[in-house]
Order: C-alpha cells, then sequence, then structure tokens
C-alpha cells in the first residue's frame, strides 16, 4: 500500500537502483535478491502460470523496472527484456537458499 504513494515509492525506486549491475539480468538478480525471500520467490512466477502468483500485477515489479531504467548500464531496458530477466530470475527459484543441496540430497537418497 505504501508503494501507491508517488514520494514513496520514488525512495524506494533509487534505494533498489542503487544496486546496480553490469547487465539487465544481472541487476535483476542483485535487486530481487534484496527484495524478495528464497521462499517468498518460490510462490511467483512473472506470469502466475502453473498456479503461482502474478509478479507482473505487483507494484514491486514497477519498483524492478523503474529501477533498472535508472541504472545508467541498463536504463536501455525495455518491458520485454525486464520480463524475461525476471523470469529466468523466477525459474531459478526452487534453487535458491540451500534448496539445490536439498534437493541433490533427496536425489542421492530415493536411489
Amino acid at each position: 500500500a505504501r508503494l501507491e504513494d508517488r514520494k514513496f515509492m520514488t525512495s524506494v525506486v533509487a534505494m533498489v537502483a542503487d544496486t546496480g549491475g553490469t547487465s539487465v539480468d544481472d541487476a535483476t538478480r542483485r535487486m530481487m535478491k534484496r527484495l524478495i525471500s528464497p521462499e517468498l520467490a518460490l510462490e511467483y512466477n512473472m506470469f502466475g502460470r502453473h498456479g503461482k502468483k502474478k509478479f507482473r500485477d505487483l507494484r514491486l515489479f514497477n519498483v524492478v523496472y523503474e529501477s533498472l531504467k535508472k541504472n545508467a548500464l541498463t536504463s536501455n531496458v525495455n518491458l520485454q527484456e525486464a520480463e524475461k530477466a525476471l523470469s529466468k530470475w523466477f525459474s531459478g527459484a526452487r534453487d535458491r537458499g540451500g534448496l539445490r543441496a536439498a534437493r541433490g540430497h533427496n536425489r542421492i537418497t530415493s536411489l
């Protein structure tokens, strides 16, 4: 609800943009790591497919997109590129926070 306040949104975008990054994918990774926990990331994907929640409709999507626009190295990003980078980030969610090791361990014990 606070992201509806333009002044607050502007300050959040400035803070998130300060995360930096050398490419759209790199900047997106760095920003999302600060914004969303690995557990919460498991509940979302970009477009809400496969029973997950839709990140594209959240104001947080606008925070990331506007932050990418503010970063000198990613300022030419378009909507499609931002969506693609975020989709890629969400697709790796199940391997974050030690979950990859847990998946590998489960696979070994089930053999």
